[in-house]
């Protein structure tokens, strides 16, 4: 393909600008271009002006196609069996390009890897940028579109990738066909910031329209296509739109207002000067001619009226077509259209105070919160609903305790007794034990049922629903679900109940949990829903003597996890029961923010008659800033407020206080993994394999990525290992906070990339231009960075060690080790794998040959040994290109795809020597011998270069063959020549690894130094 950029442009009734389109790539600096145009069925004079410009095209191909209009998405689509350029780059007719443009597109794709190649976007008739771009991250790009259709793309990494006929004639057509080679393609973009489109802002362009519910609408339908393959991404895309959406129908709204208030001020004129007219006419009848003045002046007022009432009218329309989109269901309903339309018109300024139920409505993936069936069977509930006993219902109360001290808590008594007091029926279950003591008090208000304590709060609840019955249950008006984690009342406890009767709902709990994705990875919608929280649901007779409620809890099995209880049941059961028509709602008219958590106080003084236990333990701002929150306790105001407003018991407080603040927790090990598996041979070695070597000598690990990071995970731990993480601010503020309380924070590094002094001998920098060096260097920078606010290094080599001590005192050699699994894996290999003894097979384990100064450091031996000995076999392993100067000996050389490490032992024991070389730098002499320890656990012998860690583990002709520059051909010749050399070094270095380099109970510096910490 030569690098042939194949250039599509397509036109529909552009007559104005197409001739300044098609000299604009007649005239780029870059030549070797393929052109073609397609006129997708224009009507003007676009035909006429193609046909004499395209005579004039300087390329060898051109071509020119007239067609019926078909749309975009069709019409590009066409393209695709037309190019037979390396790379493709589409046109619109109404855009043109700067003579480099395409030059520094290509530039910049023979710099990078890049399949997609994307700048700016200038507008020519307001002479300013109509939009700037940025470096591609994805959930950026999940947020709104930043990449135009006219970028370069390479070929190759298109596949199968096509335009959606689904949006043929929509909007974001060219979004859709960038994230479809990004996500399923794995398009790799790269932004060319020097590089800008010329681009016209038509009023007739599809993209300038302003219907926001059809832009949802496709945005939305676009998301659908990649929630399950990333979840969590388009949860924060999705959301972050729906935010935006509401933004516009706020302006909406006040521009409504506004509008309204306008009318009604002209009617209020109308109505002024009709009056006036009346007493005029009644007493000046003879002023014929200002009667006619005045009546004219009012039927214009009435035009006036007329148009404005339109225009209210159509805004209206619009404002319907927005809450009635399908992107707004999917959006979650901002507004609930039935409920509130009148009112919105009559008073469009009460919008405001729906706006915040609406965020949390929104938040939502793409999941509709309640189904149109669910909207259908409300009107059937709505007759059972008025069966329901509002005023003096007969309640059933299911009391769930687990008591973790000696004996029980006296706040869980006292909320049982104010519980069983409005209760005709209490059954208590116990999860786990009770002593006998605290049994029989328990007696006092109910029955009591002792179960294992399995399966959390939730399974707790499903026995004792079980255990009344359906039968005795529908007697019931009320079934109370409450567990012992509320402390209370701090208030009228009956009030609370009277007040959520005149609701008249289906059932109803105390807070709302917020929608966010699915942490449970159990949840059958795949997010949370807004859901009401379990420690305290009221079920009412409507629900009660429904079969589906039975069916539900019959079915919910296993709920023996904190996460399986949370995304089985608690952010399940509310929205299974409204999908399924049945209402409900919160005590608490303030769920945001987590508040029963965070703004006990708040809720207390907003008529919640109790406190979460857990509430009290956020006792100061700190609490907080380990959940990654900056906020401000109310602990101790809500101390002196229940002291001097209420009656509860105060010693109670106190005693809660002193729990929560002693209370004792075990201690974890917890390591941030800054690569997240991008590199896996990175993870594996310095992430997995030590958290495994730890929990063999006997430490609670705990191994989260970088991107999943939450401060919460480091509250409780002795030790903090940050591997491979750039500086940010949360990890600055985990140092700070670590340091405050006493626990060490370690920056495990493993390559010299924390300072530009070592990156700057990479012949990789040196080939990057300023811009591209600039960015890498700012990497480089925060990896030193955030070392430098850590207490402490861990290190994979003694080069690195010594190194790193110029920047820290401590610093600890933790070497990477062979895990079990790997070991497993390796010795079924040898198991199953036996080498051919008529061949001498060498491998080459390694990325990319081209430019690879390694492999040419060896490369002069391997021709000699090739010519020497016709039985020699190269093998290289990956996506390699094969050198010139070795196309003589393909028939010795056999080529291998990259493979995955679990499959890699296999591959490794199908050659009898393996190569290791290096050249000699500070940066190689920092490299691990992994390719050693990888190769000796299959018993092949590893030759590796004299420097480094090979050096420092390798015991030359042992477990080994440690080389020089110039000794290479020789080494390899030893063991060409001698097959019990290579077996006597292959089972050395198998003893060693096993023996001295695998995680099990492996003792290093890293492992003494906790245990000395510890101590």
């Amino acid at each position: 393909m030569d690098n042939k950029v194949s250039v599509v442009v397509t036109c529909f009734n552009h007559e104005k600008y197409i001739e300044q389109c098609l000299d604009s790539i007649y005239n780029q600096t870059y030549k070797n271009i393929e052109l073609l145009v397609i006129n997708d069925g224009s009507t003007d004079e676009s035909h006429n002006i193609i046909r004499k410009v395209i005579a004039k095209s300087p390329f060898a191909r051109t071509e020119y196609r007239s067609q019926i209009n078909s749309g975009i998405c069709v019409t590009r689509n066409s393209a695709f069996n037309w190019i037979e350029g390396s790379f493709l780059l589409f046109v619109d007719s109404d855009n043109y390009l700067e003579s480099t443009y395409i030059d520094k597109l290509m530039q910049a794709a023979f710099q990078t890897n890049a399949d997609i190649l994307y700048g700016n976007l200038f507008d020519p008739d307001s002479k300013r940028m109509f939009m700037e771009s940025k470096p591609f991250v994805l959930d950026d790009y999940l947020v709104g579109n930043y990449i135009d259709n006219c970028s370069l793309l390479r070929v190759a990494g298109i596949g199968k990738a096509r335009y959606d006929l689904e949006l043929n004639r929509k909007k974001l057509v060219d979004y859709d066909f960038m994230l479809n080679l990004i996500v399923n393609e794995s398009a790799n973009p790269y932004y060319v910031s020097e590089a800008n489109v010329n681009y016209r802002v038509l009023e007739s362009s599809i993209s300038n329209r302003r219907d926001e519910h059809f832009y949802f609408e496709v945005y939305f339908y676009i998301m659908k296509k990649y929630l399950k393959l990333m979840p969590e991404n388009v949860y924060r895309g999705a959301q972050a739109n729906v935010f935006l959406l509401e933004g516009r129908l706020s302006e909406l709204l006040e521009h409504l207002s506004k509008v309204t208030d306008y009318v009604h001020d002209l009617e209020s004129v109308r109505l002024d000067l009709t009056e006036k007219l009346k007493q005029e006419t009644a007493q000046i009848s003879s002023l014929t001619q200002e009667k006619q003045l005045l009546e004219a002046e009012i039927g214009e007022l009435s035009k006036h009226n007329i148009e404005i009432q339109q225009k209210n009218q159509f805004l209206q329309q619009e404002n319907q077509l927005i809450l009635a989109s399908k992107s707004y269901q999917i959006g979650n309903a901002i507004i609930r259209p039935l409920k509130f339309v009148g009112q919105i018109v009559k008073h469009p300024r009460l919008i405001r105070t729906y706006l915040g139920k609406a965020k949390r409505k929104v938040q939502g993936t793409l999941s509709v919160s309640t189904s149109l069936k669910g909207r259908v069977l409300r009107l059937a509930r709505s007759v059972q609903r008025k069966k329901n006993n509002y005023q003096d219902p007969k309640r059933v109360l299911v009391y769930v305790i687990y008591e973790g001290q000696a004996h029980l808590q006296e706040y869980k008594i006292i909320f049982l007794k104010a519980l069983a007091e409005l209760s005709d029926k209490v059954l208590i279950v116990v999860n786990g034990s009770l002593p006998e003591e605290d049994i029989k008090t328990l007696k006092n208000y109910g029955e009591v049922q002792l179960r294992d304590n399995s399966g959390y709060d939730t399974a707790a609840f499903r026995y004792g629903i079980q255990y009344l019955g359906e039968e005795q249950l529908r007697k019931f008006d009320e079934l109370l679900l409450v567990n012992d984690t509320n402390v209370g009342p701090v208030s009228d406890l009956k009030a609370a109940f009277d007040k959520m009767a005149t609701r008249k709902l289906d059932f109803w709990g105390i807070s709302y949990g917020d929608p966010q994705p699915d942490f449970t990875q159990y949840n059958p919608y795949h997010y949370i829903p807004e859901h009401l929280q379990s420690y305290f649901l009221v079920i009412e007779r409507s629900l009660l003597q429904n079969n589906s409620f039975y069916d539900y809890w019959a079915k919910l099995e296993d709920t023996d996890s904190r996460n399986k209880a949370i995304g089985k049941h608690e952010t399940v059961f509310t929205k299974y029961f409204a999908d399924k028509g049945f209402i409900h709602g919160s005590l608490a008219s303030t769920n945001e923010d987590s508040a029963m958590y965070i703004h006990p106080l708040t809720m207390v003084k907003d008529g919640v008659p109790l406190v979460k236990y857990t509430a009290f333990a956020n006792y100061d701002n700190d609490k907080f800033a380990w959940q990654g929150l900056l906020r401000e306790t109310e602990v101790p105001a809500l101390l002196t407020y229940l002291e001097n407003e209420t009656s509860y018991p105060m010693q109670v407080i106190y005693d809660i206080m002193d729990e929560v603040k002693n209370k004792k927790v075990k201690e974890h090990i917890l390591i941030i993994d800054g690569v997240e598996n991008a590199i896996p041979q990175c993870t594996r070695y310095r992430v997995l394999n030590k958290a495994e070597q730890l929990r063999s000598l006997g430490h609670e690990v705990w191994v989260v990525n970088r991107s999943g990071f939450q401060m919460g995970y480091a509250e409780h731990a002795s030790h903090i290992i940050i591997y491979r993480c750039a500086y940010s601010n949360e990890l600055s503020e985990l140092c700070r906070l670590a340091k405050k309380y006493n626990k060490t924070v370690l920056f495990d590094i493993d390559d010299l990339v924390i300072d530009t002094k070592y990156t700057n001998q990479l012949s990789y920098t040196q080939s990057l231009s300023r811009d591209e060096k600039l960015k890498y260097d700012a990497g480089v920078n925060s990896y030193g960075q955030m070392m430098c606010l850590c207490d402490g290094i861990i290190t994979s080599t003694g080069t690195m060690q010594k190194e790193l001590k110029n920047y820290k005192d401590l610093v600890l050699l933790n070497r990477n080790l062979a895990s079990a699994e790997l070991i497993a894996a390796s010795d079924k290999a040898i198991e199953e794998i036996k080498q051919d003894s008529a061949l001498v097979k060498i491998g080459y384990f390694s990325g990319s040959i081209t430019h690879n100064e390694n492999f040419e450091l060896i490369k002069p031996a391997l021709i000699k040994l090739l010519k020497a000995y016709p039985n020699v076999e190269l093998h290289l392993v990956g996506y390699l290109d094969l050198p010139d100067e070795l196309s003589l000996f393909k028939a010795q050389i056999k080529q291998h795809d990259y493979v995955e490490w679990h499959e890699l032992p296999r591959l490794i024991r199908q050659v009898d020597i393996n190569l290791a070389p290096l050249v000699n730098s500070i940066f190689n002499q920092a490299k691990s011998e992994i390719k050693w320890i990888e190769a000796a656990l299959v018993k092949v012998p590893t030759i590796a270069s004299n420097i480094g860690s090979f050096n420092e583990t390798i015991i030359n002709d042992v477990n080994g063959i440690l080389a020089t520059d110039d000794s290479w051909f020789e080494a390899l010749e030893s063991l060409i020549l001698s097959s019990e050399k290579r077996i006597s070094i292959a089972n050395n270095a198998y003893s060693a690894v096993v023996n001295q380099h695998s995680t099990y109970k492996h003792i290093d510096q890293f492992s003494t130094f906790l245990e000395n910490k510890e101590d």
